[in-house]
């Protein structure tokens, strides 16, 4: 079982209210640094936190997360989908490293921001449906706020050779491949 793994260390800002159980310290932020991924099933993808008093934080969710202050995200903008399981592995793509990219939120709202790394998900029943299989890419928006979207509702820039035109009109693909099957 995963429950826990590293993720690259990210400076970040945890937003004071996930510190006092939301009764106080609303639009007042700590300094930190992300270390950790926890993911449980049916709950918001979640964080490992160190603050910068040496206070270690545990299950962050997504939405008290962010890369500068800002005004807060709500959850169902902050990502797209809950943990699918608790097994997963985490990933800094080399490839997405430093990419721009721009984010599709459920409210239609487009939203720029930079890649930090990607949760992938194994050992749970929708992980392996094919149209049902999301990666969780998580990505810092220039405006502040942390979020986990699905390759489906991100374009990616890079000016030395992407032009982003993708065509809407693409499914997901809803079955397995398997040479013997």
């Amino acid at each position: 079982m995963t429950l826990l793994a590293e993720t690259p260390y990210t400076s970040c800002y945890v937003r004071n209210e996930f510190l006092f159980d939301e009764q106080k310290g609303h639009g007042e932020f700590t300094k930190a640094v992300v270390f950790a991924f926890r993911a449980e099933p049916a709950r918001a993808p979640m964080f490992q936190v160190m603050l910068d008093s040496g206070a270690c934080w545990a299950r962050v969710p997504i939405h008290m997360i962010c890369s500068k202050p800002c005004d807060p995200l709500p959850i169902e903008q902050s990502c797209w989908w809950d943990s699918y399981g608790y097994e997963f592995t985490v990933v800094a793509l080399p490839f997405l490293k430093g990419h721009a990219v721009t984010a599709l939120g459920r409210d239609g709202q487009i939203r720029k921001g930079n890649y930090l790394f990607t949760v992938d998900w194994m050992k749970t029943g929708w992980s392996e449906v094919p149209e049902q299989h999301k990666n969780h890419h998580f990505i810092a928006l220039d405006s502040g706020p942390w979020i986990s979207y699905p390759n489906n509702r991100l374009v990616w820039h890079d000016p030395s050779w992407i032009t982003p035109a993708p065509d809407r009109e693409w499914k997901t693909p809803s079955r397995s491949y398997s040479v013997e099957g």
